[in-house]
Protein backbone atom coordinates (compact mmCIF):
# COMPACT_ATOMS: atom_id res chain seq x y z
CA UNK A 1 0.00 0.00 0.00
CA UNK A 2 1.21 3.43 -0.82
CA UNK A 3 0.44 6.37 1.38
CA UNK A 4 0.48 10.08 0.71
CA UNK A 5 -0.95 13.28 2.21
CA UNK A 6 -2.15 15.25 -0.86
CA UNK A 7 -5.33 16.02 -1.06
CA UNK A 8 -48.07 39.81 5.60
CA UNK A 9 -48.99 41.43 4.70
CA UNK A 10 -49.41 43.77 7.57
CA UNK A 11 -53.13 44.06 8.14
CA UNK A 12 -54.46 47.50 8.97
CA UNK A 13 -57.95 48.24 10.32
CA UNK A 14 -59.66 51.49 9.39
CA UNK A 15 -61.86 52.70 12.19
CA UNK A 16 -64.82 55.06 11.90
CA UNK A 17 -65.17 54.71 8.13
CA UNK A 18 -68.37 56.25 6.68
CA UNK A 19 -69.56 56.54 3.13
CA UNK A 20 -70.83 60.05 3.90
CA UNK A 21 -68.39 62.87 4.50
CA UNK A 22 -65.20 60.83 4.45
CA UNK A 23 -61.94 62.66 3.81
CA UNK A 24 -59.72 62.52 0.74
CA UNK A 25 -56.85 61.33 2.91
CA UNK A 26 -58.86 58.35 4.13
CA UNK A 27 -59.87 57.46 0.59
CA UNK A 28 -56.24 57.63 -0.53
CA UNK A 29 -55.09 55.45 2.34
CA UNK A 30 -57.78 52.87 1.59
CA UNK A 31 -56.81 52.83 -2.09
CA UNK A 32 -53.13 52.27 -1.30
CA UNK A 33 -53.97 49.44 1.06
CA UNK A 34 -56.17 47.74 -1.52
CA UNK A 35 -53.46 48.09 -4.17
CA UNK A 36 -50.90 46.57 -1.82
CA UNK A 37 -53.11 43.56 -1.12
CA UNK A 38 -53.73 42.92 -4.81
CA UNK A 39 -50.07 43.38 -5.71
CA UNK A 40 -48.89 40.89 -3.12
CA UNK A 41 -51.00 38.07 -4.55
CA UNK A 42 -48.45 37.32 -7.24
CA UNK A 43 -45.37 37.45 -5.03
CA UNK A 44 -43.59 34.47 -3.57
CA UNK A 45 -43.80 34.27 0.21
CA UNK A 46 -41.36 32.34 2.36
CA UNK A 47 -43.34 29.49 3.82
CA UNK A 48 -40.43 27.43 5.11
CA UNK A 49 -40.07 27.30 8.86
CA UNK A 50 -36.74 28.60 10.10
CA UNK A 51 -35.51 25.24 11.48
CA UNK A 52 -35.44 23.90 7.92
CA UNK A 53 -33.42 26.85 6.64
CA UNK A 54 -31.03 26.55 9.56
CA UNK A 55 -29.62 23.32 8.17
CA UNK A 56 -27.96 25.32 5.38
CA UNK A 57 -26.40 28.46 6.95
CA UNK A 58 -25.48 31.49 4.87
CA UNK A 59 -23.88 33.74 7.51
CA UNK A 60 -20.43 35.02 6.67
CA UNK A 61 -17.71 33.60 8.89
CA UNK A 62 -19.30 30.26 9.70
CA UNK A 63 -16.93 27.34 9.21
CA UNK A 64 -16.63 23.59 9.65
CA UNK A 65 -13.36 21.65 9.84
CA UNK A 66 -13.35 18.04 8.63
CA UNK A 67 -11.10 15.03 9.02
CA UNK A 68 -10.93 13.44 5.59
CA UNK A 69 -10.05 9.87 4.63
CA UNK A 70 -9.75 9.14 0.93
CA UNK A 71 -9.03 5.85 -0.85
CA UNK A 72 -8.08 5.50 -4.50
CA UNK A 73 -8.28 2.10 -6.19
CA UNK A 74 -5.86 2.47 -9.07
CA UNK A 75 -6.30 1.02 -12.57
CA UNK A 76 -2.61 0.05 -12.86
CA UNK A 77 -2.91 -3.28 -11.01
CA UNK A 78 -4.28 -5.66 -13.68
CA UNK A 79 -7.68 -5.35 -12.03
CA UNK A 80 -6.75 -7.28 -8.91
CA UNK A 81 -7.07 -4.24 -6.61
CA UNK A 82 -3.61 -4.50 -5.13
CA UNK A 83 -2.75 -0.86 -5.91
CA UNK A 84 -4.74 1.03 -3.32
CA UNK A 85 -3.67 4.47 -2.13
CA UNK A 86 -4.73 5.95 1.21
CA UNK A 87 -4.85 9.67 2.01
CA UNK A 88 -5.65 11.48 5.26
CA UNK A 89 -5.87 15.26 5.59
CA UNK A 90 -8.08 18.08 6.85
CA UNK A 91 -10.45 20.41 5.01
CA UNK A 92 -12.07 23.61 6.27
CA UNK A 93 -15.14 25.11 4.59
CA UNK A 94 -15.70 28.81 5.34
CA UNK A 95 -18.66 30.93 4.24
CA UNK A 96 -17.34 34.22 2.90
CA UNK A 97 -18.87 37.23 1.15
CA UNK A 98 -22.13 37.32 -0.81
CA UNK A 99 -22.59 38.24 -4.46
CA UNK A 100 -25.32 38.36 -7.12
CA UNK A 101 -24.94 35.76 -9.85
CA UNK A 102 -25.85 35.99 -13.54
CA UNK A 103 -29.45 35.01 -12.81
CA UNK A 104 -29.83 37.87 -10.31
CA UNK A 105 -29.82 35.52 -7.34
CA UNK A 106 -27.77 35.89 -4.19
CA UNK A 107 -24.96 33.44 -3.55
CA UNK A 108 -22.29 33.10 -0.90
CA UNK A 109 -18.63 32.40 -1.59
CA UNK A 110 -17.44 29.23 0.13
CA UNK A 111 -13.67 28.96 0.55
CA UNK A 112 -12.23 25.46 0.86
CA UNK A 113 -8.96 25.25 2.78
CA UNK A 114 -6.59 22.29 2.98
CA UNK A 115 -3.85 21.10 5.30
CA UNK A 116 -2.06 17.79 5.62
CA UNK A 117 -2.47 17.66 9.40
CA UNK A 118 -3.01 19.86 12.46
CA UNK A 119 0.67 20.87 12.56
CA UNK A 120 0.42 22.59 9.17
CA UNK A 121 -0.95 25.98 8.18
CA UNK A 122 -4.13 26.22 6.18
CA UNK A 123 -3.86 27.01 2.48
CA UNK A 124 -6.66 27.90 0.08
CA UNK A 125 -7.49 24.85 -2.00
CA UNK A 126 -10.43 26.02 -4.08
CA UNK A 127 -13.33 28.50 -4.05
CA UNK A 128 -16.91 27.28 -4.34
CA UNK A 129 -20.27 29.05 -3.95
CA UNK A 130 -23.71 28.28 -2.55
CA UNK A 131 -27.28 29.60 -2.62
CA UNK A 132 -30.36 29.20 -0.44
CA UNK A 133 -33.95 29.97 -1.46
CA UNK A 134 -37.48 29.01 -0.41
CA UNK A 135 -37.34 26.02 -2.77
CA UNK A 136 -33.93 24.58 -2.03
CA UNK A 137 -30.19 24.85 -1.52
CA UNK A 138 -27.41 24.50 -4.08
CA UNK A 139 -23.65 24.20 -3.87
CA UNK A 140 -21.42 24.93 -6.86
CA UNK A 141 -18.40 22.61 -6.56
CA UNK A 142 -15.77 23.28 -9.20
CA UNK A 143 -18.46 25.34 -10.99
CA UNK A 144 -20.78 22.32 -11.08
CA UNK A 145 -24.13 22.96 -9.30
CA UNK A 146 -25.48 20.26 -7.00
CA UNK A 147 -29.00 20.46 -5.54
CA UNK A 148 -28.16 19.74 -1.92
CA UNK A 149 -31.59 20.26 -0.31
CA UNK A 150 -35.19 20.62 -1.41
CA UNK A 151 -38.00 22.11 0.69
CA UNK A 152 -40.12 21.26 2.52
CA UNK A 153 -38.01 18.85 4.52
CA UNK A 154 -39.96 15.65 5.08
CA UNK A 155 -39.73 11.93 4.33
CA UNK A 156 -41.79 12.27 1.12
CA UNK A 157 -39.60 14.92 -0.53
CA UNK A 158 -37.47 13.56 -3.38
CA UNK A 159 -35.46 15.47 -5.97
CA UNK A 160 -32.74 15.14 -8.58
CA UNK A 161 -29.46 16.34 -7.13
CA UNK A 162 -28.08 16.85 -10.63
CA UNK A 163 -31.01 18.88 -12.01
CA UNK A 164 -28.75 21.83 -12.92
CA UNK A 165 -25.81 19.93 -14.36
CA UNK A 166 -25.24 17.38 -17.14
CA UNK A 167 -24.48 14.41 -14.89
CA UNK A 168 -26.59 11.28 -14.56
CA UNK A 169 -29.80 11.69 -12.57
CA UNK A 170 -29.46 10.96 -8.86
CA UNK A 171 -32.65 11.05 -6.81
CA UNK A 172 -32.01 12.38 -3.32
CA UNK A 173 -34.25 11.91 -0.28
CA UNK A 174 -34.22 12.70 3.44
CA UNK A 175 -33.65 10.29 6.30
CA UNK A 176 -33.33 10.63 10.10
CA UNK A 177 -34.93 14.09 10.14
CA UNK A 178 -34.30 16.26 13.21
CA UNK A 179 -32.37 13.46 14.90
CA UNK A 180 -29.86 13.91 17.70
CA UNK A 181 -26.45 12.55 16.76
CA UNK A 182 -22.85 12.32 17.93
CA UNK A 183 -19.97 12.42 15.47
CA UNK A 184 -16.30 12.47 16.39
CA UNK A 185 -17.32 12.89 20.07
CA UNK A 186 -19.29 16.04 19.17
CA UNK A 187 -23.00 16.02 20.04
CA UNK A 188 -25.63 17.68 17.85
CA UNK A 189 -29.23 18.25 18.97
CA UNK A 190 -30.83 18.26 15.53
CA UNK A 191 -29.48 16.69 12.34
CA UNK A 192 -30.84 15.33 9.09
CA UNK A 193 -29.43 12.93 6.51
CA UNK A 194 -29.59 13.28 2.74
CA UNK A 195 -29.25 9.97 0.91
CA UNK A 196 -27.94 10.79 -2.54
CA UNK A 197 -27.46 7.35 -4.04
CA UNK A 198 -27.23 3.71 -2.98
CA UNK A 199 -26.50 1.26 -5.80
CA UNK A 200 -24.56 -1.96 -5.31
CA UNK A 201 -24.47 -4.70 -7.93
CA UNK A 202 -22.05 -6.97 -9.76
CA UNK A 203 -20.43 -4.18 -11.77
CA UNK A 204 -20.52 -1.09 -9.56
CA UNK A 205 -20.98 0.25 -6.06
CA UNK A 206 -22.12 3.87 -5.86
CA UNK A 207 -23.11 5.43 -2.57
CA UNK A 208 -23.57 9.03 -1.44
CA UNK A 209 -24.70 10.49 1.87
CA UNK A 210 -24.47 13.86 3.62
CA UNK A 211 -25.48 14.79 7.17
CA UNK A 212 -26.38 18.34 8.19
CA UNK A 213 -26.70 19.88 11.66
CA UNK A 214 -29.05 22.76 12.42
CA UNK A 215 -27.20 26.06 12.63
CA UNK A 216 -23.95 24.50 11.45
CA UNK A 217 -24.39 23.00 8.00
CA UNK A 218 -22.83 19.84 6.62
CA UNK A 219 -21.02 17.76 9.26
CA UNK A 220 -20.50 14.48 7.39
CA UNK A 221 -20.05 13.40 3.79
CA UNK A 222 -19.48 9.95 2.34
CA UNK A 223 -19.08 9.02 -1.31
CA UNK A 224 -18.14 5.81 -3.11
CA UNK A 225 -17.78 5.43 -6.87
CA UNK A 226 -16.38 1.95 -7.46
CA UNK A 227 -16.19 -0.30 -10.52
CA UNK A 228 -16.29 -4.05 -9.99
CA UNK A 229 -15.50 -7.21 -11.91
CA UNK A 230 -16.99 -10.46 -10.61
CA UNK A 231 -18.00 -8.62 -7.42
CA UNK A 232 -14.38 -7.50 -6.84
CA UNK A 233 -13.52 -3.79 -6.77
CA UNK A 234 -11.08 -3.03 -9.56
CA UNK A 235 -11.06 0.79 -9.65
CA UNK A 236 -12.64 3.92 -8.25
CA UNK A 237 -12.61 6.24 -5.28
CA UNK A 238 -14.16 6.47 -1.84
CA UNK A 239 -13.90 9.08 0.86
CA UNK A 240 -15.37 10.28 4.13
CA UNK A 241 -15.45 13.75 5.67
CA UNK A 242 -16.26 13.86 9.39
CA UNK A 243 -16.63 17.05 11.42
CA UNK A 244 -13.69 17.83 13.66
CA UNK A 245 -14.78 21.27 14.89
CA UNK A 246 -16.92 24.23 13.85
CA UNK A 247 -17.44 27.89 14.68
CA UNK A 248 -17.90 31.38 13.31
Amino acid sequence: MKQDNSRVIQSRSIHGFSFFGFSFELLAAFSILAFSILSSCGKETLEIDSPSLNYFPTQKGKYVIFDVDSIVHSTDDNENDDSVYYFHYQVKLVIDSSFTDGEGKERQVVVRYYRADTTQDWSVNIVWSQSLSSSGAYMWEDNVPFHKMSFPINSQTEWNGNDKNTMEEEMYHYDDINAARTLNSISFDSTLTVIQRDDNNAVEAIFGKEIYASGIGMIYKERKDLRKTSQIVVSGTEFKMIVSSYGE
